[in-house]
């Protein structure tokens, strides 16, 4: 048997994500036992409502820290999950990303959660993150928890295949104001400040930002952006038991769309805004238990005016939840709660006959029990009304030995759902020239069964953690374009076409061989297979059966079968840090790109200079940043019938923080 260089790559890949299970009695012995403060277990609070620890999560969990956004060197927000194992992020250009978690994805990535501090930034009309417009700084987020599995029967439906919640900081918890400046290639230029303000009843910080490159080195596109942010929060305490968490936020953009040659999408500048405004009151009960209310109303707008079809849509949305946590006896925690949701999505264009508002009721609970020393049980479900004629219940239930205090087996099953978009049930448009689109409705939700187990070990005297699982889930009536015949014309609708078959392993190990040496390292091996799960209206019609014919031949690509990541972080000494990101995923088939994205070998390092004490009063650092180091060429994706595809280049810029 020959073995190329990738089969050479993923064997060396899945040795050292093994190592741990082959080692680690024979080398407890020979570290140095102080390690074990790396090696806390994080407490996490997305998976259930209730915290917990890593170890009792009802879910395999990623918890990227400051520390490893910071090594990252990262600028955007999406780039960040290529430190999640299984996860695929991927750009139509240089300001339109996309983040999915074991394929079927396409450039709107409908089928994962995304919360900010709770608050969904998953909006219609297509059910899409616009990663750019969150208005989020990388300096004030506190770490970001990624559920890697179905959570609807915690977070609802469209938490199908994981949940990203992206927590910042308390303004109590700040540490100095900052100012931060980025300069580099390809027009890089960035700036944001955060300012925090205490006193004994009222907490408050201050986020602006402003961030600007000029996209992909590729000539075909148009993909300059200039993005500007403003975020306030505030946390009020008159008293020991209430507390309010008040958050606003806004985002404007400025954006570079149009392509060579085509006369309908020609050179043009586009603009968007995100405002968002959330309240939570939180009250502290005798007993110990906790009652929160939720309310947080979401605005965005999008305008297009440049085309010979101007487009135009506005998406409101309002949420209240109440939630109330209570514990039974100290083996037994209860979280339960109800809540509404609305959402509004007018686009003259997207929508001949105005969509209604959806009006969607929810209702859950989650239940934590322990029994004896070692096991813990996670049992919970989610009841939701979709608006359209369907409520769908998705239950989860999980179980979680500890065979030793610092290792644990967890296994699990799950059932969720993921409602179609607004635009999948009631687009109606014959005037987007390049995606006319007229929906037939009927549209049934998606249905997730997933299957996991997992283990978890924690080896305090080598500074080494493992957390690893086997999967499979099966995802049935799988929504895809499905065209239809209207006045001679051929519109896209949608319909349940596919079912997928999803199986895997994926592994995290995270070695710190002394306080100022990490490692993290990433791998998954993930295989899809795809049926029929009904048939195209128009079968017939060669154009159909062709697009039907390559999705069903081309599903084995809808995911990488490797992928990975390794970041490296170490101190030199008390003024010199280095870090570097090694990304790699094998080809991928985008299920709406024309092309399959190319395999995947890329190299950042950051190398940072401290100013003083780097993070106290007076001090900061000077990083430079170098991305793609080694011009990796592969392709991103891309739907346009010319040749070449979107690729980031090296680029390199410098990043100063100043404490004050």
């Amino acid at each position: 048997m020959i073995f190329s260089p990738r089969d050479s790559l993923a064997t060396a890949f899945a040795i050292l994500a093994s190592l741990p299970f082959l080692s680690a009695v024979q080398a407890a012995g020979d570290s140095d036992p102080e390690q074990a403060f790396f090696l806390d277990v994080p407490v996490v609070l997305t998976p259930s409502r209730l915290k917990q620890p890593l170890d009792e999560s009802p879910n395999a969990i990623t918890v990227i820290d400051q520390q490893m956004i910071r090594a990252s060197g990262f600028r955007k927000l999406s780039e960040l999950f290529r430190l999640v194992p299984g996860m695929y992020v991927g750009s139509q250009n240089g300001h339109a990303s996309f983040v999915s978690y074991h394929g079927t994805t396409d450039n709107y990535a409908r089928r994962m959660q995304v919360l900010v501090d709770g608050r969904s930034v998953y909006l219609p009309p297509n059910g899409a993150v616009i990663w750019d417009n969150i208005p989020v700084l990388m300096d004030d987020i506190e770490r970001i928890e990624v559920v890697r599995g179905p959570s609807a029967a915690s977070l609802g439906a469209n938490s199908t295949q994981g949940v990203i919640n992206i927590i910042t900081r308390e303004p109590g918890a700040l540490a100095p104001d900052q100012v931060s400046v980025a300069l580099g290639g390809n027009g890089v230029s960035d700036l944001s400040a955060i300012f925090g303000q205490s006193s004994s009843i009222m907490d408050q910080k201050l986020g602006i930002g402003y961030r600007a490159d000029q996209g992909y080195d590729w000539p075909l596109i148009n993909d300059d952006n200039r993005t500007r942010m403003l975020s306030w929060r505030g946390n009020y305490h008159p008293n020991t038991t209430d507390s309010f968490d008040i958050q606003l936020g806004y985002s404007e953009a400025t954006r570079g769309e149009g392509v060579v040659g085509r006369a309908t999408s020609p050179f043009r500048d586009t603009q968007s805004s995100y405002d968002y405004q959330q309240l939570i009151w939180t009250r502290s009960l005798e007993t110990v238990g906790e009652l929160r209310i939720n309310y947080q109303h979401t605005h965005s707008r999008f305008d297009d005016y440049q085309t010979h079809i101007p487009e135009s849509n506005k998406v409101n949305r309002h949420d209240i939840e109440l939630q109330h946590i209570s514990q039974w006896n100290p083996d037994n925690r209860l979280v339960w709660g109800v809540g509404i949701r609305s959402d509004e999505a007018t686009s003259p264009q997207f929508f001949v006959v105005a969509a209604p508002t959806l009006t969607q009721p929810r209702a859950f609970a989650h239940d934590e029990l322990r029994i004896g020393d070692s096991a813990v049980v996670n049992a919970g479900a989610m009841w939701e009304d979709d608006a359209m004629g369907h409520s769908n219940v998705s239950p989860r239930l999980s179980f979680n030995y500890h065979l030793q205090p610092n290792q644990t087996v967890r296994i699990g099953t799950s059932l969720a759902y993921r409602n179609a978009a607004t635009g999948e049930e009631y687009g109606n448009t014959g005037l987007t020239a390049d995606h006319p689109v007229w929906a037939q409705g009927g549209v049934q939700p998606e249905r997730m069964l997933s299957r996991e187990i997992g283990y978890m070990g924690r080896f305090p005297d080598m500074g080494l953690t493992i957390d690893t699982r086997v999967y499979a889930d099966h995802l049935s009536k799988l929504i895809f374009v499905d065209p239809v015949i209207v006045n001679a014309a051929v519109y896209n609708s949608f319909k349940n076409v596919y079912q997928v078959e999803f199986f895997g392993w994926e592994s995290t190990l995270k070695y710190h061989w002394n306080e100022n040496g990490s490692l993290t390292f990433n791998y998954a091996r993930q295989h899809a297979s795809c049926a029929p799960d009904g048939l195209p209206t128009n079968i017939g019609l060669s154009v159909i059966q062709d697009a039907y014919s390559k999705m069903l031949s081309q599903c084995p690509k809808i995911v990488p079968v490797n992928s990975g990541s390794l970041l490296v972080d170490q101190k030199i000494n008390a003024e010199l840090a280095v870090s570097a990101g090694y990304y790699f995923q094998d080809e991928v088939q985008v299920l709406d790109a024309q092309y399959a994205q190319s395999p995947m070998h890329r190299v950042d390092i950051k190398i940072t200079r401290a100013l003083g004490k780097r993070d106290e009063v007076g001090g900061g650092e000077v990083s430079l940043v170098v991305q793609n180091l080694f011009r990796d060429s592969h392709t991103e994706y891309s739907s346009i019938p010319q040749q070449g595809s979107p690729n980031l280049d090296r680029r390199a810029y410098l990043l100063a923080t100043f404490r004050y």
